[in-house]
């Protein structure tokens, strides 16, 4: 006899092993500590000024300069 027809033939302790399984895997991961998910800040962002008919340099100096000492 093999697990399989054993499983079919006795369905009713096949179930209950299994919601006992689920169950005890349910409680296990609710008792995990909570050091595996540390809470962590975004160090980064993205800012954008458009300044037309300006070249490149004029923008570094009077616009990227200023926010990159301000931040």
């Amino acid at each position: 006899m093999n697990i399989a027809e054993t499983s079919i033939r006795k369905s009713v302790i096949t179930i209950t092993l299994t919601i006992v399984i689920i169950y005890a895997g349910f409680k296990a991961f609710q008792s995990l500590p909570r050091l595996e998910d540390p809470e962590f800040t975004i160090k980064e962002a993205i800012i954008t000024t458009p300044y037309p008919g300006a070249s490149a340099s004029e923008v570094e100096k009077e616009v990227t300069n200023v926010i990159e000492k301000a931040v």
